[in-house]
């Protein structure tokens, strides 16, 4: 009786996890990002939305944020003295500057490399920033001018 409840858990297990990170990216698409026309050294992959995520750390980096970790809540806060924006894990909403913003498609964590991802458009837009995204042929880049930099 107790192989059987630990095999049907461990099948449970498996297959939330195949469903969750066959919904982070529903695309075989990893799109190039330039920022202010640099090409980042970064990992982008398009999600079932359409949604283009990130790892958190680079992009909110780029911005000019300081950035925190709540690994209880996994949650991260990020900064820029004007700008405060706080996602969590899983979360369909975010904070932006005390107000709560529906997302139209949650951060996550990458179970494969434990990396906490975020959507690229939701973060650019929000700081203010201009995204264009472009396909040619097999190659897809997407491309955030800061308001500084926007040649878009």
């Amino acid at each position: 009786m107790k192989t059987c409840k630990s095999v049907t858990i461990a099948c449970l297990l498996l297959i939330f996890c195949t469903v969750s990170t066959s919904t982070i990216y529903a695309s075989s698409e990893k799109p190039a990002v330039y920022f202010n026309n640099e090409k980042l050294d970064i990992f982008a992959g398009v999600g079932y939305a359409g949604v283009t995520y990130v790892p958190f750390r680079l992009i909110f980096q780029k911005f000019n944020m300081l950035v925190s970790w709540d690994n209880s809540k996994k949650a991260v806060t990020a900064t820029d003295g004007v700008t405060t924006i706080v996602l969590t894990n899983n979360s369909s909403h975010a904070i932006v500057n005390g107000k709560t913003v529906d997302l139209i498609a949650p951060p996550f964590i990458d179970p494969t490399n434990k990396t906490f991802n975020v959507n690229l458009r939701f973060i650019s837009e929000t700081m203010g920033a201009k995204v264009q995204w472009s396909k040619k042929g097999n190659d897809a880049s997407v491309y955030i001018q800061t308001a500084k930099n926007a040649t878009l």
